[in-house]
């Protein structure tokens, strides 16, 4: 066993099959044993930035901790997206928790 086995037991969210290979657009490699691919996924509207809609596995935290670390896994799997709003408007609408950074004194 790894020293940092428990952990990767523990971040990972599951195993499941992925369509794709490295000349896709779900691009998960190029062998049947798909050990990697994109986590990150956007569609970018230009026109109006608050039409933007993405895909991020396994979830919105980097903290294993955190409810929302695997929340967006299932959606990712199944192809799906979620808005992606840049308008403080639209930022605020949705917003779950605000977190203010103060620099060091």
């Amino acid at each position: 066993m790894w020293p940092d086995q428990p952990f990767r037991a523990m971040r990972r969210p599951c195993l499941i099959l992925l369509c794709g290979n490295a000349f896709t657009l779900n691009n998960t490699g190029s062998s049947l044993r798909q050990t990697h691919g994109a986590t990150f996924r956007i569609i970018v509207d230009t026109g109006d930035w608050d039409r933007c809609l993405a895909s991020n596995a396994p979830g919105q935290s980097g903290d294993p901790d955190s409810k929302h670390y695997r929340d967006l896994f299932g959606l990712w799997a199944a192809d799906g997206f979620f808005p992606l709003f840049f308008s403080r408007e639209k930022v605020e609408s949705v917003a779950a928790e605000r977190i203010v950074l103060y620099p060091a004194r």
